[in-house]
């Protein structure tokens, strides 16, 4: 699995648009959002990602300049409890679940959207989906308290103890109702849409719709 450093959009800039999926937010929320998206805007691509939310510059980066007075005894429980907080599901591995169940949502509700007029052959064609999976380092500070984290500092500083940092999975997912080459250049894998077929009912209305504006054009 590559490392791949997060960047604002996975398709060309300014045309993808973007949703961060999290752990508090609301499943029905996103789709209904896709779908009034992909209504109003046909041609853009639409992007669910897990990525972390991107920090302001002016996160507090205090130092621990002191010295600590603490025994190695206690030094080995902070770095016991530093451990155990690294053991913990990082959020961008943890809703990659919930990623996809957005994205299989979306494609089935998308097609139920679809108006059978546009279909070929009794079919209606659904979004193109690619996919990619990436990882990012991720530093102890990011994940732990200040207390926690001015502690294991200081425990660095003493050299009992080095700053440590581990890899965590990501995901983004791409959907679209055109294809975008670009992405599988880039390494992405490929769904294709999902298709509709149209009941027997359905068909001969449209067939029935289909000879009525035959009709009108001629009679025009």
């Amino acid at each position: 699995m590559a490392s791949i450093t997060p960047t604002d959009g996975g398709v060309s800039s300014g045309t993808s648009h973007e949703i961060r999926i999290t752990n508090h937010g609301k499943i029905r929320a996103w789709v209904e959002f896709a779908l009034e998206f992909f209504q109003k805007n046909p041609d853009r691509p639409l992007t669910f990602h897990t990525l972390p939310a991107a920090k302001s510059k002016g996160a507090d980066r205090q130092c621990a300049a002191q010295e600590t007075g603490g025994d190695e005894t206690e030094g080995q429980a902070e770095a016991a409890t530093v451990a155990k907080k690294q053991q913990r599901m990082h959020t961008s591995m943890s809703t990659i679940p919930r990623l996809v169940s957005v994205v299989e949502i979306v494609k089935r509700e998308y097609l139920k959207t679809l108006d059978p007029g546009l279909s070929e052959a009794g079919k209606l064609s659904g979004l193109h989906q690619y996919n990619e999976v990436g990882e990012l380092e991720v530093d102890i500070s990011a994940e732990t308290s200040e207390e926690q984290r001015q502690m294991a500092l200081a425990i660095a500083l003493q050299g009992r103890r080095h700053l440590q940092q581990r890899k965590v999975a990501f995901m983004k997912v791409t959907l679209c109702r055109q294809q975008l080459p670009e992405l599988v250049a880039s390494g992405a894998t490929y769904q294709q849409p999902q298709l509709r077929s149209l009941s027997k009912s359905a068909k001969a209305r449209l067939n029935r719709r289909l000879k009525k504006g035959e009709q009108a054009n001629e009679a025009a």
